[in-house]
Order: C-alpha cells, then sequence, then structure tokens
C-alpha cells in the first residue's frame, strides 16, 4: 500500500540555473525526504514505513518550480488501513494525505536545524547568522507541531532527534538551496505557502561547505610572528580589531585580543610582534584559510 503526497517548491531566482545545480539540489532533497519516515512514526505511533519514491512530475523553466511526487510505502493493506483509521482523527495525518504542508514543515526543520547545528558548533560562526536560522526554524517548528496537534517543543524534539549524522544531512541541505544561493535576493517556497519558506535572510545564513574528508578546522600556535594591525576598536577586544599576518596570508582577517592585551598601547601600531592562535577554516576546494587570529602576547 502506498501513501502519495505532492509539492511544489519554487526557488525565486532571476536569472537562469545551471542545469548540474539543479540536478544536485533535486537528489539533495530527495535525500532530505528520505529521512521524513523516522519522523512521521514518531508522529503518528504505530506508522511503519517501509520506502520512500520520489518523482517529478513537472520543472518549470524561468525562476524554478520543481513539483515533485512522494510515494510512501507501507506494509499490508491491513496495517495501513489501522494506522490510518487511528490516526484520521489527528489533523496531521489528513494534511500528509490531502495537503502537503506537514510534510513541507518537515523537510524545512530538518534543514534549518541541521544548518543551526552546524553553525552553532562553529567557533567563529557569525552569532547573527545562528539567530536567523533559528527565527525562521521557529516558524516552522510551530507550523509543524500545529498541523500535529502537539506543542512546539514536542515537534522539535522529534526532528532533532531523528538527525542521526548531521553533517550528511547539512551537505544535502547546502546542495538543495545552492541555486538560491546563486541570487541574494533568491528565496525557496513550499507549496505556495510564505510561512513555509526560507528567505533570502535564511539562505545567506545557511552553511556553505561542510568537510567530510577532514576537519572542518584546525588550530595552530604560533610565536614571535609579525602581525600588521588593520583595524582598531579601543571599546572591544573581541570585535572591531583586524590583522594580516603575511606570512600566513594577504587577506585581513578578525582579530581578537587577549584580556591581558593593553590596547592603548595597541592603538597607535601598524606592525608588532606577538604570540597568535590561528583558526583555520578549509574553503570549498579544501584548503586551508585563516578565519581568526587570536593575540595571546605582544612585544611592548
Amino acid at each position: 500500500m502506498e501513501l502519495i503526497t505532492q509539492h511544489k517548491i519554487y526557488f525565486s531566482n532571476k536569472e537562469l540555473i545551471p542545469l548540474s545545480e539543479v540536478a544536485e539540489s533535486l537528489l539533495a532533497l530527495e535525500k532530505i525526504i528520505k529521512q521524513s519516515p523516522t519522523v512521521l512514526e514518531e508522529i503518528f505511533p504505530g506508522l511503519k514505513i517501509q520506502n520512500v519514491h520520489v518523482f517529478i512530475n513537472e520543472l518549470h523553466s524561468g525562476s524554478l518550480w520543481e513539483d515533485i511526487v512522494v510515494k510512501f510505502i507501507f506494509g499490508s493493506q491491513q496495517k495501513f488501513d489501522e494506522v490510518i483509521s487511528s490516526a484520521r482523527e489527528k489533523i496531521g495525518l489528513e494534511y500528509l494525505v490531502d495537503h502537503p504542508k506537514l510534510l513541507a514543515a518537515i523537510l524545512l526543520a530538518l534543514v534549518l536545524t541541521s544548518g543551526y547545528r552546524s553553525l552553532s558548533s562553529d567557533p567563529i560562526a557569525q552569532q547573527q547568522h545562528i539567530n536567523t536560522i533559528e527565527i525562521n526554524n521557529n516558524i516552522v517548528i510551530n507550523i509543524g507541531a500545529e498541523l500535529s496537534q502537539m506543542s512546539p517543543e514536542e515537534f522539535k524534539s522529534i526532528i532533532e532527534n531523528s538527525i542521526k549524522d548531521n553533517n550528511k544531512l547539512t551537505k544535502s541541505a547546502i546542495k538543495f538551496i545552492q541555486p538560491a544561493k546563486r541570487d541574494k535576493s533568491a528565496s525557496i517556497t513550499f507549496d505556495n505557502t510564505p510561512s513555509l519558506s526560507l528567505p533570502p535572510e535564511t539562505i545567506k545564513s545557511m552553511p556553505g561547505y561542510v568537510n567530510e574528508d577532514g576537519p572542518l578546522e584546525e588550530i595552530e600556535e604560533l610565536k614571535d610572528i609579525e602581525i600588521l594591525i588593520r583595524a582598531t576598536d579601543l571599546d572591544h577586544k573581541r570585535s572591531g580589531w583586524g590583522a594580516v599576518i603575511p606570512s600566513i596570508s594577504d587577506r585581513r582577517t578578525r582579530l581578537q585580543l587577549d584580556p591581558t592585551i593593553n590596547t592603548n598601547a595597541l592603538i597607535t601600531k601598524r606592525s608588532i610582534t606577538g604570540d597568535v592562535t590561528v583558526l583555520f577554516k578549509f574553503d570549498d576546494e579544501g584548503k586551508k584559510v585563516p578565519k581568526l587570529y587570536f593575540l595571546r602576547n605582544m612585544e611592548e
């Protein structure tokens, strides 16, 4: 026995999107959809989904419209009928059958939760980006909870507990939203429902890369190294400062100061020698690039 839902996903890009990115986005979406049975089985106890198949019903050119069909495969007809009969009293399954909004909320919550977790574990991620994703996720969580007739806390817990490999899910989320990242004003909307969407600010805030083959970051301790000061801020030691370390990179990088550093002595200098902790990240090609310098000590 199978249960079929149909979904429309709209990317509001103004420019044409390369076919390769569309294909990667669709394959990533399929992987995300295949994580939804774990969530649905928790929402509806007794429901056992054996398999999920995803089909393309139609693609529209210009701004990208993806019309997809999702088939959930169950066991026997009798077991399916029993679950449907008992679960029909809950609005959630009715919406899953007759309307796509519950599944859309689940998919968006998976995408946003993975992005939030990835950035929250990143010591140099911008808090503004984390907050943007969290706000968007809270809206989606509330919608999913209402459709499932449970509290937002319960729905959120089911989503979080269903994610077994956050890096893997984040990689799928990154590929899914990649077409929208090409356009700073693009959004992604599910099933013609503005509240079930990823607006431009969220798409911008989502992670852009997950390195599966190596560490997401690397720390090095350097002593007696030349540091060129490029930005100063007497009122803050954790923000507002920037520096270039020529022996590492010619790019300006955020500089944080140890609380013991005398900013008054530093403010007038353009070049110093000191001990620095460097936090490296890996770019899309896997190359190590500096993301943060932490000045622990300097020669007066």
